[in-house]
């Protein structure tokens, strides 16, 4: 194969990004991976992606040059696919990655939290820790801890709601 015909990969991002320096001591992190096809969001990847670098994350090169590091998968392909350049920092990246990967579906509703009820022989422990993933997914609704409780309260066995102590567990 001649070398002069083939495409050699060229990072999407400026070379002078692969200059900065890391933090005095800052030791590469093992990288939650993200591959698209879990339950997780592009949120969650990218929040916790930032929260791993800890203080590498102030600075915007160190950010979009360590990024393809926490992905594997189809979307680190998709990482290696960007045209040379094209990323200039890191605001730009995250929206191309929450564009081309957020797909919304996953983010829960009101109406979700609403139909929530206890299974018939489901422990009220499973019954609040469905009630918590699913609200933690709603990114977008604005309620108050109060309305929250009772949200969930109101879907209990009659004699759970007996005991006031059950609503101390969704807390």
């Amino acid at each position: 194969m001649d070398m002069g015909t083939t495409r050699l990969y060229k990072k999407p991002y400026p070379a002078e990004f692969d200059f900065v320096s890391f933090p005095i001591g800052w030791r590469n992190p093992e990288f939650t991976k993200f591959n698209g096809d879990d339950s997780r969001i592009t949120w969650e990847h990218v929040s916790q992606y930032i929260l791993q670098l800890g203080e590498a994350s102030f600075n915007d090169a160190l950010r979009v040059r360590l990024f393809s590091l926490s992905l594997t998968g189809m979307t680190f392909s998709w990482f290696s696919s960007l045209a040379p350049n094209s990323i200039r920092n890191w605001s730009q990246l995250e929206h191309k990655f929450h564009d081309h990967f957020f797909s919304g579906e996953t983010e829960a509703k009101l109406m979700d939290l609403t139909s929530i009820k206890q299974g018939r022989d489901e422990p009220a422990t499973d019954y609040f820790k469905r009630f918590k993933e699913i609200k933690n997914r709603c990114f977008s609704l604005t309620i108050s801890e109060k309305d929250l409780a009772d949200l969930a309260f109101n879907d209990l066995h009659s004699y759970l709601k007996e005991n006031s102590r059950a609503l101390n567990i969704i807390r």
